[in-house]
């Protein structure tokens, strides 16, 4: 087999898994499969008390604050997304979870490589903000930052795990693989890529260039799971650029601003958004785009070299 046919091989094992299902449903069936399983795991938090466990916790100020919105937005909406795609897949494509990509084996090192990697790539963008003198670090509000909020930034990472997590499953766990092997890996990488991108469309300060990004992003994430052959890697890899650029560093996350404190709060100068993000996030701006854009560059060389 050709080096370039390596990329777009269905023999890829995030692929051959999918093969196990007992019905593959071609892409625009796919497509309404995914935001109608949404729309349901959706309509269940929205229609019942899971909505507001977060509520009127005992636990009072940041930890707190970090708490009610870890389970009211990040662990419980997210986590029925991750448990209605498990049971599609048990109950209607009659095959093992596992065959999401999350099989047994070195789970630990894929893990720990994408979350370090995820680190590495959002702070390398504020390292080069920092070289061209746009950002600049707030120290107001000191009981929100630094070491009186540290518990609040971790609390906030186990959120981060499970949104993380849920979207990749969703994502490059189903539907990449299964467009990949109904119809062609090309194809699987466009669509899972533009529908995430998709999926943020009305968040806030949404514009053409973090859309390019969140797409970006999605390209990315595809050849990750391709190269390493499964979701464990770039399930920790989201979760870190998330919970880094939000709760670490201080940005906005995909255009929502961080809460439950931040262990820094850097600020990007403005007029400079199209380079920073600006009010969307490091995501929004051209120094992400060059990250990404390395990123997959140097995935198709890894995935080719193999």
């Amino acid at each position: 087999m050709g080096k370039s046919n390596l990329i777009l091989s269905k023999e890829n094992r995030i692929f051959s898994l999918a093969k196990e299902s007992r019905h593959l449903p071609n892409v625009f069936l796919a497509i309404m499969y995914i935001l109608g399983i949404m729309f349901f795991a959706d309509l269940i938090f929205f229609m019942t008390p899971l909505s507001r466990i977060g509520n009127n916790l005992p636990i009072q100020g940041l930890k707190g604050e970090a708490l009610s919105f870890s389970i009211n937005f990040l662990i419980i909406p997210f986590g029925l997304y991750i448990i209605a795609f498990f049971l599609w897949v048990k109950l209607i494509e009659k095959r093992p979870v596992y065959t999401m990509g999350l099989e047994k084996g070195n789970i630990l090192k894929k893990y720990l490589r994408g979350f370090i990697l995820g680190i590495i790539m959002i702070s390398f963008c504020v390292l080069v903000f920092t070289i061209l003198g746009l950002v600049t670090i707030d120290r107001l509000n000191p009981s929100i930052k630094g070491f009186n909020a540290l518990g609040g930034v971790f609390i906030l990472l186990v959120g981060w795990i499970v949104q993380g997590a849920s979207e990749e499953i969703m994502i490059r766990g189903w539907l990449l693989p299964v467009i990949g092997m109904k119809h062609n890996v090309a194809l699987g990488i466009f669509i899972s890529s533009t529908l995430f991108g998709g999926l943020h469309l009305f968040n806030n300060n949404i514009g053409i260039l973090p859309m390019v990004n969140l797409i970006l992003f999605g390209v990315f994430a595809a050849l990750y799971v391709i190269w390493e052959g499964s979701l464990w890697g770039i399930c920790a890899l989201h979760s870190s650029w998330n919970w880094v650029q939000g709760n670490v560093l201080g940005f906005e996350v995909s255009g929502t601003p961080p809460r439950g404190g931040m262990l820094m709060d850097f600020q990007a100068i403005p007029g400079y958004d199209s380079i920073t993000g600006g009010l969307f996030g490091i995501e929004g701006g051209l120094v992400c785009s060059s990250v990404l854009v390395l990123g997959i560059l140097i995935l198709i060389f890894m995935i080719k070299r193999r």
